[in-house]
């Protein structure tokens, strides 16, 4: 059996400001919305092979936010850049905000730096540059 990644699924209190930040800042695709999928509305958007399906908040939910920067679970999300340096300062002109600019802190001493997406959502910027961990 072979595995691969699918997709991130992220619930939201705003899912078209979430929708409307990925395409703003990443410039993703969104393809396809639903207004009422199993009583919520849901939006698929595209980011390279990735995707991140966006799902609101359905009537009578209350999902508790996790801590800011430290939580059980899903930490955050990376995206994969030639040069952080340089998609830190056109996605900070996009409107981003930074919760860590670029540094060497990453596995292996890859050069990382942190985004505070919509509802303190946590997207990391991760510098290919050959092989700088196992795996």
């Amino acid at each position: 059996m072979d595995y691969a990644f699918d997709h991130v699924h992220i619930i939201c209190r705003d899912l078209a400001a979430m929708a409307l930040y990925f395409k703003e800042v990443f410039g993703a695709e969104e393809i396809y919305r639903e207004d009422n999928f199993h009583g919520a509305p849901n939006a698929v958007m595209r980011l390279g092979s990735a995707r991140f399906f966006l799902r609101g908040v359905r009537p009578g939910e209350a999902p508790a936010p996790g801590a800011a920067d430290s939580v059980m679970g899903l930490d955050h999300f990376s995206l994969a850049v030639d040069d952080v340096t340089a998609a830190s300062a056109e996605l900070k002109g996009r409107g981003a905000t930074f919760i860590r600019d670029p540094a060497p802190s990453g596995m292996g001493g890859r050069t990382t730096a942190f985004i505070r997406g919509p509802e303190d959502i946590r997207i990391e910027l991760s510098e290919r540059s050959g092989e700088t961990y196992a795996g």
